[in-house]
């Protein structure tokens, strides 16, 4: 007779995460309201006058580093438990089955980013349709000082990817599958993942779906997170690696 406790309902399991993912929004904003009363304190102190106003980029970059790295502590702690202490088990980090098929997966997503990037290039409406309602991925342009483009791009390219992964097909997708179908269990952890990035503007919702099937086809043929982390780190980089160009171009 085994010694593990039953498996918890999917229900519960799926609210557990909710709770998680408004719980590190919560942390990531009051992060970054306290990271600029600091910077507005210390302008004051240092310049003797008030009224400094913030960019976009301090709001929004201590809050998206505050989001993934909560996201992160909640992938280990989840996977331990899940895991019954075996943190690999918990998060599904087995060895990547069909890695030719994963390597097909990863070229899709990538000529996918490459396909909405030309239309945007082709049909002009749309790309000032997305530039006014569509916040850039997962942050703000790749504009700035040359020390922030890096933050920005190790954010976009490496924290974001992993710690998405590990908590939407890592232990929460483990958890849905020890009672749910896979089908089921793609729809939900991924309808959570669009929801989390619907929050930064609904029409987002639309274009990442493409992405949302890729990393779940990926998770389930590959039998392990291992092998969506890449396909959505190629996601992230290709549109990084875009940016930099037009950057260089212009």
């Amino acid at each position: 007779m085994s010694c593990h406790p039953p498996p918890s309902s999917p229900w519960r399991i799926l609210c557990r995460a909710l709770l998680w993912l408004l719980a590190a929004e919560v942390a990531a904003y009051a992060v970054s309201f306290l990271v600029v009363f600091v910077l507005a304190v210390a302008h004051t102190a240092a310049y003797g006058k008030s009224g400094w106003q913030p960019s976009p980029l301090v709001y929004a970059l201590p809050a998206t580093v505050a989001l993934q790295a909560i996201l992160l502590i909640v992938d280990f702690r989840e996977g331990r438990l899940r895991g019954h202490g075996n943190l690999a088990a918990g998060l599904g980090a087995a060895p990547v089955r069909r890695p030719r098929l994963i390597a097909f997966f990863l070229v899709l997503m990538i000529a996918w980013v490459l396909s909405y990037i030309t239309l945007l290039i082709h049909f002009q409406s749309v790309a000032t349709f997305i530039a006014h309602d569509v916040p850039p991925t997962p942050v703000l342009r790749m504009t700035g000082a040359p020390a922030l483009i890096v933050i920005r791009i190790l954010l976009i390219a490496a924290l974001a990817p992993l710690a998405e992964e590990l908590f939407f097909r890592g232990w929460l997708w483990t958890a849905l599958r020890r009672t749910w179908d896979v089908w089921p269990t793609a729809l939900c952890s991924s309808g959570i993942w669009l929801a989390l990035h619907a929050l930064e503007g609904a029409v987002r919702v639309p274009i990442l779906v493409p992405a949302a099937i890729l990393l779940s086809l990926a998770r389930h043929h590959g039998g392990s997170v291992r092998a969506s982390i890449p396909i959505h780190v190629a996601n992230n980089l290709t549109a990084v690696a875009i940016q930099l160009v037009a950057m260089a171009a212009g």
